[in-house]
């Protein structure tokens, strides 16, 4: 009877110590808007990448969307972000093709950070209008082959953070179902 105890809490520890190892956080984001529904996963811990690394995925899971950029805010302690700092992962158009957008910083960690170049920008309604930092994903214009349906992404962090460092989401899109749609949406 002991034996068989003491095979139980072994058993227990060793489940308990290997689901602890497991990722820290993934957390999703989405917007309230009906049409599209935007979604941002962050992954403080995917697996194969360097400790401090972050992945963004971004897709839609109603509707779709060309992604132009994503702004945020990071609470917390940390260096600046450089481009040397943000690794492209995958990316697929609306033909699900993948494709490979350039992808670009804008923003110095000072909350002043409103746009992207080239008519991308987050004036106007919809979303926060100032950010940390902006990474432009695509450009305007774009069509069925080089709009960016979804998009993933590595940040590799350094300094001090927080648990959660980002206080602050918001997307700029354009719509590909409504003529001329501007799209400008927190993520919460």
């Amino acid at each position: 009877m002991i034996g068989r105890i003491q095979t139980l809490v072994a058993s227990a520890v060793f489940a308990l110590a290997t689901t602890t190892s497991a990722h820290a956080a993934t957390i999703t984001y989405t917007n309230i808007n009906p049409t599209p529904v935007m979604q941002l996963i962050v992954d403080d811990a995917p697996s194969g990448v360097a400790e401090g690394t972050y992945r963004f995925s971004l897709s839609t899971t109603v509707g779709t969307a060309d992604y132009l950029a994503l702004g945020f805010n990071i609470a917390g302690s940390g260096d600046l972000i450089t481009d040397s700092q943000i690794s492209f992962v995958s990316a697929t158009n609306a033909s699900d093709q993948l494709i490979t957008p350039t992808l670009a910083l804008y923003g110095n960690n000072t909350g002043s950070q409103n746009d992207c170049k080239q008519g991308c920008n987050f004036n106007g309604s919809g979303s926060a209008t100032l950010f940390d930092y902006i990474i432009k994903i695509g450009s305007q214009g774009g069509n069925a082959t080089d709009f960016v349906k979804t998009i993933v992404f590595d940040i590799v962090f350094t300094g001090a953070f927080e648990e959660n460092p980002f206080s602050q989401f918001g997307v700029r899109a354009q719509s590909t179902t409504i003529s001329g749609g501007s799209i400008k949406a927190n993520l919460t």
